[in-house]
């Protein structure tokens, strides 16, 4: 029997700071006290054990009062973008049957479940005068916490994991990445997303280091102002964020400001992006390969030449053994493993195998016990019977093309029904991106040249920072029908 958000918060100092947010600093005592006045809040509202509570907050200490103090009650803690769209909150609400939300308003809730938000304001009043309560034990494989799959190529599903995960939640974060009690950690990712939650947060909780919060939404400005305000020493984000701060000249202040550690996580990491950060900065990117079901960080690329291995206490092997150059799907076995999906079963199934989870990316194996990223499956697509990785096409016509930002391709058909090559890009300069992305492509294979290029102001990302295909799929289906109509 425990309780994974007494795991989290036992051991270190009382004084230690463990919250950084603006100006306001909680002590390991004030968090663990709080957190244990938050549960007493939760069950004197109801009863909780077994019951999902929604955290809808933006980034900063209540948020982690709350979602900690759920997770000590023995309900089922989930975190909830606060910026979700209506149909997606909708969509939300109708499958997981909240027993209480707390947001800052209600007024973005439908009825009936509006009359179940706790609003911001009134959680902060009852919990100055909620009493503590002792963390409730409860079987290892009880859930503890549910998060959302990023929803790239569909709707996104509920993972539920179980308190079990907190045994061995910092050991990647430490024994893989080097991480210390000394740390400030700063990601710049969102805490309803799992990235964050549980490479910066629940990691650095357990092993007493300070972590970082910033209640805005991330910018290149914002993130280069929260590192150097709070002295961050190891910045968890993404690609997209790494490049903005590279293109708006903010990465060198990163490093000034005693960063000694960058992670990227959340989408592939191009080799052009990693070399120029490491160019400006002097500090090398390390490249994590992790899923909302497996929590940390499952893979870990240092160099970007000797390509992903395991991560501490991570076990993986090919799904397909059959063939060592062929991509292929891995059975990743880790302890911080999620129970499953709710209420998916086929989902579940296709997901999880035994004590595995299957991810639907593709790896090529690399040496021995060594992989490389290949796309997912459905960046893997046949034009002309030969096959072409879109992710590789992609990073290839960006090194190549001067004032080009970045791109993403799809597969669509021709007026003829034939698959063929659309490509959304990015650049500084439109016109000169342009002719220098037509004359790149023009020096590749026949079947890797797109037919169409449709320039943007920015690609489609969910709020984590990950590419929506399906959205570029729907833009250039809008494209083709304006230009039949016109």
């Amino acid at each position: 029997m425990l309780n994974a958000a007494a795991l989290l918060l036992e051991g270190h100092e009382a004084g230690r700071a463990a919250l950084c947010c603006a100006d306001r600093t909680m002590s390991r005592g004030e968090l663990r006290d709080a957190v244990a006045r938050c549960a007493g809040l939760w069950r004197a509202r109801g009863p909780v054990l077994g019951e999902r509570v929604a955290i809808k907050l933006s980034d900063g200490c209540d948020w982690v009062v709350a979602f900690l103090g759920a997770v000590w009650a023995g309900a089922i803690a989930v975190a909830v973008n606060p910026r979700l769209p209506a149909a997606e909150w909708q969509t939300m609400l109708d499958e997981a049957g909240f027993n209480a939300i707390l947001a800052e308003t209600d007024e973005d809730t439908p009825m009936p479940w509006r009359w179940r938000v706790l609003r911001l304001d009134d959680w902060r009043q009852e919990l100055a005068r909620s009493v503590p309560v002792e963390a409730r034990p409860l079987p290892a494989d009880a859930p503890a916490l549910g998060c959302h799959s990023s929803g790239t190529s569909g709707q996104a599903k509920m993972v539920l994991h179980p308190h079990r995960f907190a045994l061995q939640v910092e050991q990647v974060s430490r024994d893989g990445l080097g991480l210390r009690a000394e740390d400030r950690l700063f990601a710049s990712s969102k805490l309803f997303f799992v990235y964050p939650q549980a490479n910066s947060l629940f990691a650095g909780l357990k092993l007493g280091a300070t972590v970082i919060l910033d209640a805005s939404w991330p910018s290149a400005a914002s993130v280069a102002a929260t590192v150097a305000a709070q002295r961050a020493t190891v910045l968890f984000s993404v690609p997209s964020l790494y490049r903005n701060l590279l293109h708006q000249g903010l990465a060198p202040a990163i490093a000034a400001a005693g960063v000694r550690l960058c992670v990227s996580a959340g989408e592939a990491l191009p080799a052009k992006l990693r070399a120029a950060w490491q160019e400006q900065t002097g500090r090398q990117i390390i490249n994590g390969y992790g899923a909302s079901e497996t929590m940390v960080l499952v893979l870990l690329e240092r160099d970007g030449e000797h390509g992903f291995e395991p991560s501490p206490g991570v076990q993986v092997r090919p799904l397909d053994e059959s063939s060592a150059a062929a991509p292929t799907r891995l059975l990743i076995a880790a302890p911080t493993l999620a129970l499953g999906y709710l209420n998916r079963p086929q989902a579940q199934a296709e997901s999880f195998r035994g004590a595995a989870f299957c991810p639907a990316d593709l790896f090529t194996a690399h040496d021995s016990d060594r992989w490389r990223f290949a796309g997912r499956e459905d960046t893997l697509v046949k034009i002309c019977g030969r096959w072409v990785d879109l992710m590789e096409l992609e990073e290839n016509l960006v090194s190549r093309s001067a004032g080009l930002l970045e791109a993403a391709a799809v597969c669509v058909p021709d007026g003829d029904g034939v698959a063929a090559l659309a490509l959304f890009y990015v650049a500084s300069d439109a016109a000169m991106a342009a002719l220098n992305l037509r004359q790149a492509a023009a020096t590749l294979p026949h079947y890797q040249r797109p037919r169409w290029l449709h320039p943007l102001h920015a690609l489609p990302r969910t709020a984590t920072g990950k590419l929506l295909r399906r959205s570029l799929l729907e833009l250039h289906a809008g494209s083709a029908k304006m230009m039949e109509d016109g």
